[in-house]
């Protein structure tokens, strides 16, 4: 159904209709929630102005396509025109596997676009705001913006995806993030955990999150990280702010305790609760005591 046009750069829509085929100029959106799933886009028809359809006057239309159901993505069709709603079933039923692609694409370009360019304090994210703050629960940079830029890295021929995770507590200036390494290709049920490794990024300093066996060694991830993903640290820690970010502006919009938050009893030399896998000591009750010696604390 969709093809380009050559001269115009337009994205046209060949619509087959009453033994007449339809031609429309297509512009395409989406919703603008970074963290929205929906799978929806948007599908604007106008008429072609070249385009007599036989004489009959053609009207614009907007169809709602969910890419990854593959129906109308319509929240409500009780609330759509009946005419509209006829169209958008005709219009739905001539789609075929490319046209899905295509749609799919343009989806996940858009999502990407409004997720990177959206000020952190206009992202209303869900958190579980008690492990995070009492027990130091971690998030994805994907898992808080699945549509956001995603890290990806080839080793020995193979693709991977990088799950990063960061410790979100306010008051805890780590530079740690937990990163999970998983094949990039689509499988049925859960990807399988490829490595799991702990990185300081501020220190370039790199570790195995884990003491079992996994394929892939730290050493081969970083080599292949470092070649082929130019300012990589740089990029983890603007990742890390913009996700702390995020929270601390949910968190004042969405979470408020009636009572003081009971502070964990960690001994010295436990694991830190931020999850960043190193000893309290020398994680966030170094950074709690170096904030706490600061001019005006």
């Amino acid at each position: 159904m969709f093809k380009f046009d050559d001269e115009s750069g337009k994205c046209i829509a060949a619509f087959e209709r009453n033994n007449r085929v339809e031609n429309y100029v297509c512009s395409l959106g989406s919703c603008q929630s970074p963290v929205c799933s929906c799978g929806t886009v948007y599908i604007y028809l106008s008429p072609l102005q070249d385009d007599d359809s036989h004489g009959c006057t053609l009207s614009s239309h907007r169809v709602d396509v969910d890419v990854i159901k593959r129906g109308l993505g319509y929240s409500d069709e009780t609330k759509i025109p009946e005419d509209e709603l006829a169209f958008a079933n005709a219009f739905l039923s001539q789609l075929n596997d490319e046209d899905f692609l295509f749609l799919h694409r343009s989806y996940v370009s858009f999502k990407n676009e409004i997720s990177e360019k959206a000020n952190p304090d206009s992202i209303d994210a869900v958190f579980e705001y008690e492990e995070v703050e009492r027990h130091g629960l971690m998030y994805a940079y994907n898992e808080v913006l699945p549509y956001g830029d995603r890290l990806q890295v080839a080793i020995e021929g193979r693709n991977y995806l990088i799950m990063d995770q960061y410790c979100l507590l306010p008051k805890c200036s780590c530079t740690d993030t937990i990163m999970s390494i998983f094949p990039a290709e689509i499988s049925v049920g859960a990807p399988e955990e490829i490595c799991r490794i702990s990185l300081t990024y501020a220190k370039k300093y790199w570790a195995a999150h884990e003491r079992r066996a996994f394929p892939l060694s730290v050493k081969t991830v970083k080599s292949a990280i470092e070649d082929q993903l130019p300012d990589f640290y740089k990029k983890l820690h603007h990742r890390h702010m913009k996700l702390k970010s995020i929270y601390a502006h949910c968190k004042k919009r969405n979470y408020a305790t009636k009572q003081p938050l009971e502070v964990p009893s960690v001994g010295r030399n436990d694991p830190c609760p931020c999850g960043s896998g190193k000893k309290y000591k020398k994680c966030c009750l170094k950074n709690l005591k170096s904030s706490s010696m600061r001019p005006g604390r």
